[in-house]
Order: C-alpha cells, then structure tokens, then sequence
C-alpha cells in the first residue's frame, strides 16, 4: 500500500483526484454499456433482416426453380408442336406428290379411255358399213 500524504491540502487533493477518476471511470463504463446495448440492439435487427433476406432469396429460388420447370415443359411442348408441323409438313408435300401422280395417271388414262372409244366407234361404224354390205350382198344373191 502506498503511504498517504501528511498534509490536509495534499489529501484533499488525493481525494478530490480519486472522486474524479471515479466519476470519469463511471462515465466511461456508462457510456461503454449504452455502446454495447447499442450494438445488441444492431446485431438483433441484423439477425432479423439476415433472416428476412435468406427467406426471401429461399422463396426467389422455389420460385425461380418453377419458372425453370415451367419454361422446360412449355420449351418441351413447343418442340412436340414443332415436331408434329414438320411431319404433317412432310404429310401433306407426300400426299401433293400423290395427289399430282393420282391426277396424272388420271389424265393418261381418261386419254387412252378417249382413244379406245374413238376407236371402237370407228371399228363399229366400219363393222356396220361392212355388215351392211354383207346384206345387200346377200339379198342380191338371194334375188338371183
């Protein structure tokens, strides 16, 4: 321990020293607890909006994730509709090819159809000439 001054001025002084130190480490303690309270008070409201922003990013992604499965299935049904138009694409090019071919076909046919009737009436008009003949020589030789 340290040995106190013998004088009534140097103890007050020690004394009024002391008071002040204590008043100041008071103050500084009190000012060091309102800092901390602070702080907690930051840290508590921190924590929350922590909590607020990792839902919310949580909440973005479930609903990122179902756009994502959305877009797939929507990118997948456009493909199945693309693909269906290029075959019936194809479809209906084969069936106009048919369709020419068929009509073509049709065409040289109906033709040689023609041909063939034009023929027969020629033939039949020339077997009508030629029996007509026969009968007019026939009854010529029957009136002899």
């Amino acid at each position: 321990m340290t040995t106190l001054p013998n004088s009534p001025a140097q103890l007050k002084h020690l004394e009024k020293t002391l008071r002040k130190e204590s008043k100041d480490e008071d103050k500084q303690v009190q000012h060091v607890l309102k800092d901390v309270s602070h702080t907690e008070k930051s840290a508590s409201k921190a924590t929350k909006a922590l909590n607020k922003a990792e839902k919310q990013n949580e909440k973005l992604g479930k609903n990122e994730m179902h756009t994502a499965e959305a877009m797939n299935k929507a990118t997948n049904k456009h493909n199945r509709a693309v693909n269906e138009l290029e075959s019936s694409d194809r479809d209906v090019k084969l069936k106009q090819q048919q369709d020419v071919k068929l009509h073509a076909d049709l065409e040289k046919k109906k033709a040689h159809a023609d041909q063939l009737v034009e023929g027969q009436k020629a033939h039949e008009a020339a077997r009508d000439a030629k029996l007509s003949e026969i009968r007019e020589a026939r009854e010529a030789a029957d009136q002899h």
